[in-house]
């Protein structure tokens, strides 16, 4: 089968080594945690490290407080001027 060879960050090269399987090519590889239609959840779950993991959580988590405290300025402002017309 014809190749391509592609360029990649160190970084992205040793995510890649210590998650292939012994029996794998890494053309077979990204295939797995690519799958014909793209990135599946399994596949992002295989490759994210712990660390990354909780930077994540705690990222969505900061976004739902904001959102939190915004949707509740909003309906306090909402009550305010509700009352002032």
């Amino acid at each position: 089968m014809p190749s391509t060879t592609i360029s990649l960050e160190r970084s992205a090269y040793e995510l890649l080594k210590a998650r292939k399987r012994p029996d794998e090519s890494f053309s077979e590889e990204v295939v797995r945690l690519l799958g014909e239609a793209g990135p599946s959840l399994s596949g992002f779950l295989e490759i994210i490290t712990e660390e990354d993991g909780e930077t994540v959580a705690n990222a969505i988590e900061a976004v739902r407080k904001e959102d939190s405290v915004t949707a509740q300025r909003k309906s306090r402002d909402g009550r305010h001027h509700g009352r002032r017309a």
